[in-house]
């Protein structure tokens, strides 16, 4: 089984993320985000102020983000599932800071943007070389 160290390495080195909400229907959206950060145990991450997936976690902040690194064998993807929380002004600045230095491409207008916090209720680890092809964390 993987430990947190592994966990948070195979996150942080993806290009993207996906992001899963729920739609004010109750239908799944899913779409892919390239800003965003690892700390401690939460993930940061950025987007456009107006856009459907900020109205989609105003009404509903349970989301799943799910890594996978192309070609990879050992773990072949993780799910993380938690709660995104908006952030303030001042937090949102100096974790723009820390998306960049993963991303340095990615631009940060606090007039444009905002960033989330995901705070990890559970990670759900799919390794088909494992005995147990499927592993859930609730304890990280």
């Amino acid at each position: 089984m993987a430990d947190w160290n592994t966990i948070r390495d195979y996150i942080y080195e993806n290009k993207s993320l996906v992001l899963a909400t729920v739609d004010e229907a109750g239908n799944p959206q899913i779409r892919h985000i390239g800003g965003y950060t690892i700390e401690d145990k939460d993930i940061l991450f950025q987007t456009v102020a107006d856009s459907n997936k900020v109205k989609e976690i105003e009404n509903n902040d349970h989301v799943a983000l799910l890594f996978q690194h192309e070609g990879q064998t050992v773990p072949k993807n993780i799910t993380v599932y938690g709660n995104a929380v908006l952030l303030n002004a001042e937090e949102a600045g100096k974790a723009s800071e820390r998306i960049r230095i993963r991303r340095p491409q990615i631009q940060y207008d606090p007039q444009k943007n905002v960033i989330f916090r995901v705070r990890i209720r559970s990670v759900k680890i799919l390794d088909f070389a494992a005995e147990k092809k499927t592993v859930i964390l609730n304890e990280i």
